[in-house]
């Protein structure tokens, strides 16, 4: 409804005004606790909960004592139609009120009034335990008044009505007094505390007995009105309110994080809506721990932006908590939850369930302040926060990374403490990147060395054998069980080879795509047979679930991204280049759905990438002479993987690559500006312009 359509249906007239007006002192003044005060009139009428006032408001209210028992008592004893037309009534009022603002009035009038309506209230509870004296009580109110017939149901709705009225226009009132560009028209206060006060002074003579039920019914529809017009006009206000207060604290965010702070304090405070004392909890042990927030005044913080629903971003927060895990014991920092755009008790259940095991601290729900637009306005905007987990490091109040993900899914535990460039980082560990690097976040047997010095490797195969598609092999069982046996088969001969008089500590596991993840759970059981069988405590298969398989794949692919970068710059070493070699052979069977083994030792950068068949013969032959393979074994100062490239390099070379099923493939980010002319000179596709040249719209990608 537009504001402006209803003013002239509502207002007071000219004279009328002027007579208001003529109530109205120039020194009038607002009244102190008046919300305190709308809250007792909305308990004494029946129209809210409990809501107590404070012991400030108290004080403050026992000034207005005098003034609301005036009020009760006029209002009482000028109900009778035998005081003069309900017009000079109200004025009658207006003029006991003329030293208060016209909020004020409406305010003390409504108090006046509970006061008198809520005696109905009381004699109902008397009659319900001494029905006698309430029956007498109402026929001594009622001498002399007419039966008013049943009114109650009007009644209370126009109670209800003026009371919201009275409750709208204090809040206007505050929101004009603190945002100048608020205005409300004055007229629009004083037309609506006549009408207010008249419309009192109706309820009063209806419960009293008078005769008044033409006049209620088209008060009603005036207060409708009225109602209607400042529930309208408060949202409008409220609107614009908003809309500065988002604007002053998106200023706010913008000159906190525009600069470097003393500490991390004033950033916190900002994100986290509360003070220095305020308590944040992790529940990640049995035991709770708790901290204050002045707790992370220094040192390295991470405040992790995510939406409610972080469980559903399984691969992130596994890349976060197994980054804790391996970093934790030696490095003093913490990470800070903070859910965007949550929703007050409607999601308090979900809440308590998600923080549950996290590695992270977080507020009490009780806590957790209403969250002002702008934080997820700003994020959205500045950092790109789009609902995924988002860590943010902070160090002695300066942000280093606004999203440490990537860093942290590459790097691992290497990351922090979030001072180093990438590119700095490959120049310091460039040297020692082995299988470890690769396998980092697959599981950590593959990763962390045990406490004894016996060599420890790992070897992990993947792909599949069968030319058919997932769906061919799933329903052809027996190519199925071929594909299980063949890998078990391969196992259990390096099982063979690793078991001899010189045992190595060796553990295995199968890394499928999304095709090959089916084959995993057989493959597991038949290796896990073999290594029974061979009864030594030296093997060990590893299995490897979906959302570590998928970080495998991601990573894999961002590490031969990142070193195709660098090797465009001429900054590769050595060992970097076969990493890019390795990484990008890795991608290459994967996409052409080829059987293969990488094998590596733990504490080197020493490893073997080789094609599966060609890796099975080898084996087949080093069982053939396990002999001749041990005695190389155990000879001083060999090692199991040098020697294993040796025996592939004797005549087990692997044979020339499939040939590439796609045309001209790169990673590349961001979306296609626009199709052009140029085709692929192989499939006569038009090509895309992007960064590089792209064709074939397979989801699968390589390094070209």
């Amino acid at each position: 409804m537009d504001t402006r359509a209803v003013n002239n249906e509502w207002r007071c007239d000219g004279r009328l005004l002027r007579e208001t007006e003529k109530t109205h002192s120039f020194s009038a003044k607002p009244i102190p606790a008046a919300d305190a005060l709308m809250k007792i009139v909305e308990n004494t009428l029946n129209l809210a909960t409990h809501d107590e006032p404070n012991e400030k408001e108290s004080t403050e209210l026992e000034e207005l004592g005098p003034i609301i028992h005036k009020i009760s008592c006029e209002l009482s004893s000028n109900c009778s139609g035998s005081q003069g037309s309900l017009e000079q009534r109200t004025l009658k009022l207006l003029i006991l009120l003329e030293r208060y603002n016209w909020e004020a009035k409406i305010a003390i009038v409504l108090a006046g009034f509970a006061t008198n309506f809520a005696e109905f209230f009381l004699i109902k509870e008397v009659y319900n335990t001494d029905k006698k004296t309430a029956i007498g009580l109402l026929k001594l109110k009622r001498l002399g008044q007419k039966d008013t017939g049943d009114i109650w149901e009007t009644v209370n709705v126009l109670v209800r009505k003026v009371t919201d009225i009275g409750k709208s226009i204090l809040v206007l009132k505050k929101i004009q007094d603190n945002l100048p560009t608020v205005s409300v028209d004055i007229i629009d206060f004083q037309s609506a505390s006549f009408w207010v006060i008249y419309s009192v002074l109706i309820i009063s003579s209806a419960i009293s007995g008078d005769r008044v039920t033409t006049e209620l019914v088209s008060t009603v529809k005036r207060i409708e009105i009225i109602y209607s017009y400042f529930s309208l006009r408060l949202k409008q206000c409220q609107d614009l309110e908003q809309e500065e207060k988002i604007k002053e604290k998106y200023g706010e965010f913008t000159r906190i994080f525009g600069a470097r702070q003393a500490d991390n304090m004033e950033i916190l405070k900002l994100l986290l809506c509360c003070g220095e004392e305020e308590e944040l909890i992790c529940n990640s042990t049995e035991q709770e721990k708790k901290i204050k927030l002045s707790d992370l005044k220094k040192g390295t913080i991470i405040v992790l932006f995510s939406s409610l629903h972080i469980d559903a971003y399984s691969e992130e927060v596994s890349i976060i908590k197994a980054f804790y895990n391996k970093t934790i014991t030696t490095s003093q920092y913490r990470i800070v939850w903070l859910p965007i755009g949550y929703k007050r008790e409607e999601h308090r259940t979900t809440y308590a369930k998600v923080v549950v095991g996290k590695p992270w601290y977080h507020l009490k729900f009780e806590s957790l302040a209403e969250q002002y637009v702008v934080l997820e306005k700003y994020s959205r905007k500045e950092w790109g926060f789009n609902e995924k987990p988002m860590p943010m490091v902070l160090h002695d109040g300066q942000v280093i990374h606004n999203d440490a993900l990537s860093l942290i899914h590459m790097w691992g535990h290497r990351a922090f403490p979030f001072r180093t460039y990438e590119e700095d980082l490959w120049r310091e560990y460039g040297n020692s990147m082995g299988i470890q690097f690769i396998l980092d976040y697959v599981h950590d047997d593959f990763t962390i060395l045990g406490n004894d010095q016996t060599p420890q490797y790992v070897c992990v195969f993947g792909g599949r054998r069968a030319k058919e598609s997932s769906d061919a092999v799933k329903e052809n069982g027996s190519n199925l069980q071929k594909e299980i046996e063949w890998f078990a088969d391969l196992a259990g001969k390096l099982i063979l080879a690793a078991t001899g008089d010189a045992k190595i500590n060796l553990k295995m596991g199968y890394l499928g795509d999304k095709e090959e993840a089916y084959l995993e759970k057989n493959i597991r059981t038949k290796v896990t047979e073999n290594i029974k069988l061979s009864k030594y405590q030296g093997m060990k298969y590893v299995q490897i679930d979906q959302v570590r398989t998928k970080l495998f794949w991601s990573r894999v692919k961002s590490i031969a991204l990142q070193l195709n970068v660098l090797k465009e710059t001429k900054k590769l070493n050595e060992n970097m280049e076969a990493l890019l070699e390795n990484t990008s052979s890795i991608l290459q069977y994967s996409l052409e759905s080829t059987a293969w083994v990488v094998i590596g030792r733990l504490d080197t950068n020493d490893m073997i990438f080789y094609d599966a068949e060609q890796f099975f013969k080898c084996l087949v032959h080093i069982n053939k002479n396990i002999a001749t393979w041990q005695a190389e074994l155990k000879s001083d100062g060999t090692d199991f993987i040098n020697i294993l490239r040796r025996w592939l390099h004797n005549g087990f070379q692997c044979e020339a690559r499939p040939p590439k099923k796609h045309c001209f493939k790169h990673i590349v980010y961001g979306d296609a500006i626009q199709t052009i002319g140029m085709k692929c000179v192989i499939c006569y596709k038009p090509m895309k312009k992007v960064v590089l040249y792209q064709c074939c719209d397979d989801d699968q990608t390589e390094i070209a």
